[in-house]
């Protein structure tokens, strides 16, 4: 019998997605004309447009790193995670995921040799990653999180 594609592994690369950054670019175009159109004073207007450009550029730099470029869900539903520096990280789901038809968000804690846990936070849109391979992580986060639901149902009942 052939196995169900939905249960082998899982190997998700992640681009850039452009539709992050068409949203970036006209959130800061319409901050800096929402700046020019009030009645503020030339320097307050002035010191806005500063503080608009650094907060824009430190935003930039902020995603450049520990970006996530892989993710891997294994048959037993175990993450890998690797970073843009090639570091490989043992990861588990945490929190609430947000699995939509156009985008999906997940949490991730890792732990590294030394008991530090670090957070990542991955959004995944249709431009970011492989069509199919996107449809198959909406079911399977779909699936997993139906099975653990349940399970929370069925737990008490066990006692």
């Amino acid at each position: 019998m052939l196995p169900n594609k939905f249960e082998l592994p899982l190997a998700l690369v992640v681009k850039d997605s452009k539709i992050i950054y068409a949203y970036l670019i006209l959130i800061f175009l319409f901050s800096m004309v929402g700046i020019f159109i009030s009645s503020l004073m030339l320097l307050l207007q002035l010191l806005l447009v500063v503080l608009l450009i650094v907060m824009t550029v430190l935003i930039f730099k902020i995603q450049r790193v520990n970006k996530i470029t892989r993710l891997k869900l294994s048959r037993d539903d175990k993450w890998q995670i690797e970073t843009d520096n090639r570091q490989h990280f043992d990861a588990e789901l945490q929190g609430e995921c947000i699995v939509t038809y156009f985008l999906v968000w997940l949490n991730f804690t890792t732990c590294n040799s030394f008991g530090r846990k670090k957070v990542f936070h991955v959004l995944l849109l249709p431009d970011s990653v492989d069509a199919d391979l996107f449809r198959q992580l909406r079911v399977r986060l779909r699936f997993l999180k139906k099975t653990s639901a349940e399970d929370e149902l069925q737990a008490p009942e066990s006692l």
